[in-house]
């Protein structure tokens, strides 16, 4: 029940310290300024400074129900760690309660904080404010394991929540620290899922995770369907394009048929940028299709989509090409780009095929 009653407890905080008083102020309460200052303590998560400046002010003001109500409330945000170890139902809890009673002052309290911030992100039902409640997590626990690295439930939560936040290195990190201290053994199923996880990702393995974190998940092979202008989806041959690792650290693709036929030549490339974004291209062929395949035997390939096709003809645009439009799903299971439609009337200008695109929709079937 008090597990249920937290979200609840600290939006009824909130309201009772944050909102004036309907009477004047009177010498038995604490100036609203006050009350004000410990309602963003609470919000900023420094539920203890928020506990001292509120005992500090009942001694001046012992009758101010507000404080009264606020007290009881931190108290038990606070509340020793064996009463709050389990965030939550599905959290894993394989951390012996003896290491956590083995910390004192500030350190319990800051532990105490650590657990509450991990229940409060994984009871949001907000998407967005989840990561933002997980990533504060992540920050402040950070800094906590840099002074207490044997805190085992601290390094499972983190685990959890790089899964969640997709951050390969915080996951990796995480899970050596599990296995070093022997979750591999551990009976606990909550806990060897939580390894199953890391592991299915790749991020026990650190090759794998610092790929996985540069290449943000793109390598791997990705089932194609296109539409040209506003036509439905047109793919139903099997086409694929494989992208892998290029010689100069970036990435390439290649065409692959749906006969099995991979291209020889990538005609896909991606340029990682130093802030970690991918810079996309696509060849576009230099003319329409000759052998009806719709590979070009003397391009590398790309796409054959062209107003009023000519055998031979020269295309326009054509080389590499940047995407009119590019999208990466959050799953980062889907990619959607846009790229100009081709013609063989070189008159058409810029403006006509933007307004033809063809859209390339990329599914994930294989790492």
């Amino acid at each position: 029940m008090k597990q249920l009653r937290k979200p609840f407890i600290l939006g009824l905080l909130l309201v009772l310290i944050c909102l004036a008083p309907l009477h004047a102020q009177t010498s038995t309460q604490a100036p609203d300024d006050a009350t004000k200052k410990i309602s963003d303590l609470v919000h900023a998560g420094k539920y203890a400074d928020a506990q001292q400046l509120t005992n500090g002010l009942l001694i001046a003001y012992p009758n101010d129900q507000r404080l009264i109500k606020a007290k009881g409330i931190i108290d038990e945000i606070l509340a020793p760690a064996e009463a709050t170890a389990s965030p939550a139902s599905s959290a894993p809890t394989a951390q012996p309660a003896s290491t956590a009673d083995q910390l004192t002052g500030m350190d319990k309290v800051d532990y105490n904080t650590l657990i509450v911030l991990a229940r409060q992100a994984q009871q949001a039902t907000d998407r967005d404010e989840q990561k933002k409640s997980m990533q504060r997590f992540m920050d402040q626990s950070g800094t906590f394991l840099q002074k207490h690295p044997e805190q085992m439930l601290i390094w499972e939560l983190r685990a959890q929540s790089a899964l969640i936040l997709n951050d390969p290195m915080a996951g990796y990190e995480a899970g050596q620290k599990l296995l070093s201290a022997g979750a591999a053994d551990s009976s606990d199923p909550a806990l060897q899922q939580l390894l199953g996880q890391l592991n299915g990702k790749g991020w026990l393995d650190k090759q794998k995770a610092e790929d996985d974190k540069k290449y943000g998940d793109i390598l791997g092979i990705w089932k194609i369907s296109w539409s040209v202008g506003t036509a439905p989806n047109q793919n139903g041959s099997g086409e694929k394009e494989e992208f892998v690792k290029s010689n100069s650290g970036d990435i390439e693709g290649r065409f692959i048929s749906g006969a099995g036929e991979k291209q020889t030549k990538p005609n896909m490339r991606g340029i990682i940028n130093a802030s970690g974004n991918i810079s996309w291209e696509m060849y576009l062929r230099t003319i329409s299709e000759k052998n009806g395949n719709g590979m070009d035997p003397e391009d590398p390939g790309g796409q054959y989509f062209t107003v009023g096709d000519v055998p031979g003809k020269q295309l326009y645009p054509s080389g590499w090409q940047p995407p009119i439009f590019y999208f990466l799903s959050e799953d980062k299971r889907t990619i959607t780009m846009k790229f100009p439609q081709q013609t063989p009337n070189l008159r058409r200008d810029s403006g006509f095929v933007a307004e033809h695109p063809v859209t390339w929709t990329f599914e994930k079937v294989g790492d």
